[in-house]
């Protein structure tokens, strides 16, 4: 082959996969969620939605009667931790420990799942998150000194996260 005809398939193939390993990372970026912020929001589920590549949690919020979607890691992921299609079931009522929405809608990236009855015992709370949302691990001792947010466990103990 001739080396201008190498050039003139190897430059828009570089160029192409260039655009493609670009469409590629911004698929797993994160950028969406306001990962600084850590609240809590509860509802009943609507729908758990074990699907790839990112497993989806949608509850109607307590607060507002809205329906919010929360995005969690890839079913592996979620089986590695004890978390099937079913674990989440529509009526059932949670707890969400979440990183907002950057834009404001109802939602943003999961970081605990609470199951009713289980507030006391961390251990049995699900950790479905992925990049999306840290969470901090005091939590557990957060949401029993009554904290919804992050900020405000923070200001109360006088603290900031790095």
């Amino acid at each position: 082959m001739k080396p201008s005809t190498i050039l003139k398939v190897a430059l828009p193939l570089a160029g192409l996969m260039t655009a493609v390993s670009h469409l590629a990372s911004a698929h797993h970026s994160f950028a969406m969620f306001d990962r600084e912020t850590e609240e809590v929001v509860t509802g009943t589920v609507a729908r758990w939605a074990f699907n790839s590549p990112h497993a989806a949690l949608y509850i109607t919020n307590d607060a507002d009667g809205e329906i919010w979607a929360f995005e969690g890691s890839a079913p592996p992921n979620l089986i590695a931790r004890d978390m099937t299609g079913y674990t989440f079931q529509p009526g059932e009522h949670v707890t969400v420990v979440m990183c907002p929405l950057r834009d404001g809608r109802p939602g943003g990236a999961l970081g605990y799942i609470i199951k009713d009855g289980d507030e006391e015992n961390f251990a049995a709370w699900y950790r479905p998150n992925d990049g999306g949302c840290g969470p901090s691990e005091d939590w557990g001792d957060w949401y029993k000194a009554g904290y919804r947010s992050k900020a405000e466990a923070e200001a109360a103990m006088g603290t900031e996260s790095d």
